[in-house]
């Protein structure tokens, strides 16, 4: 089946979200914005005048009405993010950072990562809001230069055509344009997501999208690959769980990045090998390598592993939810059986445990055996600190199948909601 238009599926435009409007009027607190031309609402109210001052006091203002006009469109700060700005502020994350110093030097060509950026020719509206995102989501905008480093080093890595390599080059710079739309509140540490807020989260790519589409700028190849760049190999992803040759192989690029973006910063190697293991299935064999191919001359005296929960402890998490899913399995089991051959939404959720039932024979566990996973290693905790950053990665992944299950679960028909619910609790008990 295919994919929906994302141009049909936003319930509201980007240029109406509330979030990036308080966004860029309160960079107008910091620096200069005006109104580059009148701004008139949807009813031919005009608003504000050409050259008129823009800061938070517009806010609510603005807030009230629909927009004749894109507000990227009508707005305009001086400086804005160029081709220019983006090489040196990658040159500065390459030159305090030892491990991504070392990706683009074995990328084979240190020197294009930032030439690469320097002649990039970038709409204005873009501009507009990459400066929104330096200004007002600074660990944002470090996030989006890591990427476009990896993803552009990976590139040289795979002998990329030069088209690619432009296209994967806008698709990671703005890839995330989207989170600008994002109540931040929501992405703030220790902040709970409910199943409703998730979804807000899960529209980002679409918004990223819907952002770009129309600048020549941005061709196909672009567009698509930041629409997909949380889409997996497996179906697992967002926004529409495509599988395998459905998703952009430049988005396959953006999502490795992305994804090792985190632990890179950690310097935490033996946690970022387990997570490309132990996630074999959703992410592109090739460019997993690629990546490799470019680490693999760190020194074992540079493999520093965080240190994180007790293992015995992450043994018992996972020990728990697999009792949590016998009793789920006993129950969907016939109904899976009867369904297999189509395109059942519980399909997915057997294709998942068998996953990780697999994962833990890999690592020497017997999932059918849960006492024994509890006393697994109690007599050797040499074996059990070998194993953390297995088990880590592991509870992680069980983190990530309980937001799809509950992504999903408008489709979950004939399944106890309250089983459903009591196994999502043993999945995020991290």
């Amino acid at each position: 089946m295919m994919p929906p238009d994302p141009l049909t599926q936003l319930a509201e435009l980007p240029e109406e979200n509330p979030h990036y409007l308080r966004a860029a009027t309160q960079m107008g607190d910091r620096r200069e914005v005006v109104a580059d031309q009148d701004i008139f609402a949807a009813n031919g109210m005009k608003l504000l005048a050409k050259g008129s001052k823009i800061s938070s006091h517009q806010f609510d203002m603005l807030a009230k009405h629909k927009l004749s006009t894109p507000l990227d469109q009508l707005l305009a700060t001086e400086r804005p993010v160029d081709g220019g700005q983006l090489a040196f502020e990658v040159g500065k994350i390459i030159d305090k950072d030892p491990l991504i110093a070392r990706i683009v030097t074995r990328g084979g060509d240190p020197l294009a990562i930032k030439h690469q950026l320097a002649g990039l020719s970038l709409p204005l509206p873009i501009r507009f809001r990459l400066t929104v995102m330096q200004d007002q989501r600074p660990d944002l905008f470090e996030h989006v230069l890591r990427n476009y480093i990896v993803s552009y080093a990976l590139a040289l890595h795979l002998k990329l055509s030069a088209s690619d390599k432009t296209a994967l080059t806008l698709a990671a710079i703005c890839h995330d344009l989207g989170e600008l739309h994002t109540d931040p509140e929501l992405l703030t540490s220790g902040h709970k997501i409910t199943p409703q807020e998730r979804r807000y989260i899960h529209v980002h790519p679409i918004t990223s999208y819907v952002v770009v589409h129309a600048f020549p700028e941005f061709s196909p190849a672009a567009a698509q690959a930041i629409l997909h760049h949380h889409e997996r190999l497996d179906g697992s992803g967002y926004p529409y769980g495509l599988r395998k040759a459905a998703i952009s192989h430049l988005a396959q690029i953006i999502a490795i990045a992305d994804v090792s973006g985190a632990v890179l910063r950690r310097f935490d190697l033996q946690r970022l090998d387990a997570l490309f293991t132990l996630n074999q299935s959703r992410f592109d064999p090739v460019t997993v390598k690629a990546l490799r191919d470019l680490l693999r001359s760190v020194t074992n005296e540079e493999h520093h592993a965080v240190v994180g929960k007790d293992s015995s402890l992450q043994l018992a998490h996972i020990a728990d939810f697999l009792q949590a899913w016998l009793a789920l399995h006993a129950m969907l089991e016939g109904q899976v059986n009867e369904q297999v051959e189509t395109d059942s939404p519980l399909v997915f959720l057997f294709e998942r445990m068998d996953s990780i039932r697999a994962l833990l024979l890999q690592a020497g566990l017997n999932p059918d055996d849960v006492q024994a996973m509890q006393s697994f290693g109690q007599d050797d905790p040499d074996m059990l600190v070998e194993l953390q950053a297995m088990l880590s990665e592991m509870e992680w992944m069980l983190y990530d199948i309980a937001n799809e299950i509950e992504r999903r679960a408008p489709v979950l028909d004939g399944i106890s909601q309250a089983a459903l619910n009591d196994l999502i609790c043993h999945l995020r008990a991290i």
